[in-house]
């Protein structure tokens, strides 16, 4: 069932989080990352970037976390106010720095020579984009052939965003599943899906588990269908909901102190003061998970680590809202990565930590 296929957010947290992932689960991972609309200030700059500032903010991005492995990239959302041209520069710019680089085309972009001009070489050559609602295999296999391509070039990104995840919408997935793997074989047809909800679903000082059921949905899929596990992949969309909305203008504000820690069977979300100083804050809500039945331990991930020895207060920051969506992200993907290994037989070594002596409280 690996490799695991995250959509992520092209934000730097999500970058941060798939570069300084260690290089054993690194071989496991292949993302889409997705290009935000020019419509979203980004947090290293604080501002919208111009259209011309996306192209090199991605490549300096990848360049730095994901130069070297496989990866996908989806400008569908960036597209409209990129163009032609700009969509060319951003793959011309990002692919100086990983030559392994594919897009991420929808069905419509097959027909557009300078969306073709994307595609490269080898043994994978691109991604194509579908909505679950809108499969439709013949014209899919249609338009592959007129774009030149053969079905074993193409990897299929499956988005069930907005369906009725759970054991009774699984056949319906199975027979998906089903149909396309009957027009063509493919180079792999990748589940994706959310449960997390649209919205934060905490107020001020709460928590509350969200139930995984994108991968307890993909997990009955698997018994609802003919095709081979191995034709088939696994993808979410990190720490993050399926709906990639994207505040127009400059949006800012203060952000919501919290975490989103994926647990094996629920994802646990824990939400501080929105008062006061970020870094106590913090604190008390790395305090929370580590006490909770949902922590897999400090050995687990870096972020795992991250968040212990912030609770124990053996850092000097908890971090700002980058940071936390990497200490969401790094965790996740790890937690994924682990799954399907046990799924395949596969284990992975955990990390060594470094040991703290605590003195007890004298009050």
């Amino acid at each position: 069932m690996l490799p695991y296929y995250p959509a992520l957010r092209a934000k730097p947290g999500e970058f941060a989080a798939c570069g300084r992932l260690a290089s054993r689960y690194q071989g496991y991972v292949c993302p889409r990352f997705v290009v935000p609309p020019p419509t979203e200030s980004d947090p290293e700059k604080g501002r919208v970037p111009t259209l011309d500032e996306i192209a090199h903010i991605m490549g300096e991005r990848l360049g730095k976390s994901w130069p070297h492995r496989r990866a996908f990239l989806d400008p569908q959302l960036a597209a409209a106010a990129l163009g032609d041209e700009g969509v060319a520069t951003l793959f011309r710019i990002a692919r100086a720095v990983n030559s392994r680089l594919l897009p991420v085309l929808t069905i419509a972009d097959l027909t557009n020579p300078a969306r073709q001009a994307l595609i490269r070489d080898g043994d994978v050559r691109t991604g194509i984009y579908m909505d679950f609602e809108e499969v439709d295999p013949a014209a899919l296999v249609e338009a592959v052939k007129k774009a030149g391509l053969r079905p074993e070039h193409c990897v299929l990104f499956v988005d069930f965003t907005g369906a009725p995840l759970g054991a009774d919408f699984a056949p319906a997935i199975g027979e998906i599943f089903d149909q396309l793997d009957g027009a063509a074989r493919w180079s792999k047809i990748v589940y994706q899906a959310s449960a997390y909800p649209d919205k934060l679903p905490v107020g001020a000082n709460e928590r509350t588990l969200i139930a995984r059921a994108e991968w307890t949905t993909f997990q009955a899929a698997l018994k609802e269908t003919g095709v081979q596990p191995d034709r088939l992949a696994y993808g979410d969309f990190g720490a993050d909901c399926g709906r990639m909305m994207f505040p127009k203008g400059k949006g800012g504000g203060r952000p919501r102190p919290h975490l989103r820690y994926t647990g094996k069977s629920h994802t646990l979300v824990i939400r501080g003061s929105d008062s006061g100083t970020f870094t106590p804050t913090m604190r008390d809500v790395c305090k929370q998970i580590i006490e909770s039945k949902e922590y897999s331990g400090r050995s687990f991930s870096p972020a795992d680590d991250r968040i212990w020895r912030n609770a124990k207060g053996l850092t000097d920051t908890c971090g700002d809202a980058t940071g936390w969506r990497e200490l969401n992200t790094a965790h996740h993907l790890v937690r994924i990565v682990t799954d399907l290994g046990a799924m395949s037989g596969i284990e992975f070594k955990e990390d060594a930590v470094a040991e703290y002596s605590e003195q007890e409280s004298l009050f």
